[in-house]
């Protein structure tokens, strides 16, 4: 995947994550009755879960060569 298309995707992730959580927090879910209230916990650990996989699409691992074998470094 190009990096511009994966760093935007990253950002669209992140962005609804974040979107999640404000709404998570000062909208609908004070208002929830018993069974519902429960599944708050499950979309604020899916939220984190968004914004960490959006974060890792925008900063990919680097592909550095490991270091030479016979040259220790100091």
């Amino acid at each position: 995947m190009p990096l511009a298309l994966r760093r935007a995707a990253g950002a669209a992730v992140v962005l609804a994550g974040i979107a999640t959580a404000l709404w998570m927090t000062f909208g609908g879910p004070q208002h929830w009755t018993e069974p519902t209230r429960f599944w708050r916990l499950p979309l604020g650990l899916t939220v984190l879960g968004l914004i960490t996989g959006g974060t890792w699409l925008m900063y990919p691992d680097r592909q550095d060569p490991p270091p030479p074998a016979g040259n220790p470094t100091p």
